[in-house]
C-alpha cells in the first residue's frame, strides 16, 4: 500500500512540474511527499544506488561549504534552498524506480507524455495568444522558469512518443502528441534543446527502425512534413514566428562570441578554476564575468570547488556505464528511452545553468536507480543471481539451476 502510495504520488508530483509559479512549489512538496513514503516503505538500496548518493551527497557537501559564508545574501540562501529542492528530486527517482519493472516504466513514460503534452499546450497558447505570463523575451516557456528550461523539458516528452509509437501503442494519440510536443519545443527557439532533440531523437529513431531503414526513413519523412506544415501554417498565422525563427537560426549569437562571451568564458574559466580549489561560491560569478558560465559542469568546478567538480564528472562517466550494462543486459528498450532521455537533457544543461533543473535530477536519479534485473524474463533473473551467487564463493540452494536450465 505504501509503495503504491510513493508511485502515485511521484507520478502526480512529474505531471506537477509544469507548475511552479509558487513558492514553495507543490512540485517540491509531492516529491518530498513521495520521497518520505518510499523511505517508509520498505525501501532497497541497490550498490548503484548507495554510489549514486554518495556522489551526490558530494557534490552537496562541496555547494554548501563553498558558499556557506555567503548565506547572508537572501539571494544566495535562495539559490541553495532551490538546488536542494532540485537535488533530492533525483534521489527520490532513483529510490521509486528501484522497485519499478517494465510496467511502471511504460506507465511512467505516459505520464510523461502527458506532462509534456500539457507543457507544450501552455507554450503554444502563451506564444500565439501573446500571454506575457507563459513566455520570456518572445519565447514560449509555459509555467516554467524560463524557454531553455522548457525546451529541454519537453525533449523526453517526444522520445517518450517515440518508444511507444514504436511498440504500436495507440499512434492516434502519441503520433499527433509527438507532432504536438516538437512544435511546443521549436515556439521555445531554444537552440540547445532544438539541436539536441534533433540529434539524440533521431539517433534513437535510427537505433529503434535499425531493421527496417527504409520504412523508417519513409515515416520519418512524413513526419518531417507534417512538422514543417504545422510550422508553416503558425509562420503564415502568427505574427512574427517567422522573424523569431530566422533570428535563433544561428550557432552563435552576439553575448555567444568575442571576449567574455558565452563560448570564451569556458577558457577564461580555466585559470580560476587551478588557481581556487575551493571555487568563487554561488552568485559570485559578477566579480569576474559579465555572465554566468551557462555550463553545468564547468559550473561545478567554478562555482562549487574541485570536488563537485570531480563528483559531477564520475557521475556523468558512471551514468552512461550503468546505462550501457542495463541495456546489454535486459535489451529493453524503455529502459534506453530513459538514457537517451538523460543525454538529451544533459546535452542542454552543457550550455544553460542548470543545476535547478527538475527534470535534469529526476532522469538522473531514474538512470541510477532502475534495476536491470527487475526487467529481465524470471529464468533469466535467477540465473544472473546464481552466478553472483557463485562468483561470491557459494551458491544457496534455492538458486541452484537444474542442469537442464542450466
Amino acid at each position: 500500500m505504501g509503495r503504491r502510495a510513493a508511485n502515485a504520488c511521484y507520478l502526480l508530483a512529474v505531471v506537477a512540474i509544469n507548475f511552479t509559479l509558487f513558492r514553495p512549489s507543490p512540485v517540491d512538496i509531492l516529491f518530498v511527499t513521495a520521497l518520505l513514503l518510499s523511505i517508509s516503505s520498505r525501501q532497497i538500496v541497490t550498490r548503484n544506488m548507495f554510489i549514486f548518493l554518495t556522489l551526490i551527497g558530494v557534490w552537496v557537501f562541496s555547494l554548501y561549504t563553498s558558499s556557506i559564508s555567503l548565506v547572508a545574501n537572501p539571494e544566495v540562501a535562495y539559490y541553495l534552498l532551490k538546488i536542494s529542492f532540485a537535488v533530492s528530486i533525483g534521489v527520490c527517482s532513483s529510490l521509486i524506480a528501484a522497485h519499478w519493472d517494465a510496467a511502471d516504466l511504460r506507465r511512467f513514460l505516459q505520464v510523461f507524455v502527458l506532462a509534456t503534452s500539457a507543457a507544450a499546450t501552455l507554450g503554444i497558447a502563451g506564444y500565439i495568444l501573446g500571454i506575457e505570463e507563459l513566455m520570456w523575451d518572445g519565447r514560449a516557456k509555459g509555467f516554467l522558469d524560463d524557454p531553455n528550461m522548457y525546451g529541454a523539458f519537453l525533449l523526453p516528452g517526444i522520445l517518450a512518443c517515440m518508444y511507444m509509437l514504436s511498440k504500436g501503442e495507440r499512434r492516434g494519440l502519441y503520433g499527433p502528441a509527438l507532432a504536438w510536443i516538437a512544435f511546443g519545443l521549436i515556439v521555445s527557439f531554444s537552440r540547445a534543446a532544438i539541436v539536441s532533440g534533433l540529434l539524440w531523437g533521431g539517433v534513437y529513431y535510427v537505433f529503434l527502425n535499425r531493421r527496417n531503414l527504409a520504412r523508417a526513413s519513409l515515416y520519418a519523412g512524413l513526419g518531417v512534413a507534417a512538422l514543417c506544415l504545422l510550422v508553416l501554417l503558425g509562420v503564415l498565422f502568427v505574427d512574427g514566428l517567422g522573424e523569431r525563427l530566422a533570428e535563433r537560426s544561428t550557432i552563435a549569437k552576439e553575448y555567444d562570441l568575442g571576449h567574455g562571451g558565452r563560448y570564451s568564458r569556458y577558457a577564461l574559466s580555466i585559470p580560476f578554476i587551478l588557481d581556487n580549489p575551493f571555487s568563487m561560491g554561488l552568485l559570485e560569478w559578477e566579480r569576474f564575468f559579465e555572465e554566468p558560465i551557462h555550463n553545468i559542469w564547468v559550473s561545478s568546478f567554478l562555482n562549487y570547488g574541485w570536488l563537485a567538480g570531480i563528483a559531477f564528472t564520475l557521475l556523468l562517466m558512471f551514468s552512461v556505464s550503468i546505462s550501457a550494462r542495463n541495456f546489454r543486459q535486459t535489451g529493453n528498450e524503455a529502459l534506453l528511452a530513459v538514457t537517451v532521455a538523460w543525454v538529451a537533457v544533459i546535452s542542454c544543461a552543457f550550455l544553460h545553468e542548470a543545476e535547478r533543473w527538475r527534470h535534469l535530477w529526476m532522469f538522473t536519479g531514474l538512470v541510477w536507480g532502475l534495476n536491470a534485473r527487475n526487467f529481465m524474463p524470471a529464468g533469466q533473473a535467477s540465473r544472473e543471481e546464481f552466478r553472483a551467487e557463485v562468483g561470491r564463493g557459494h551458491a544457496p540452494s534455492g538458486l541452484v539451476p537444474s542442469p537442464a536450465r542450466a
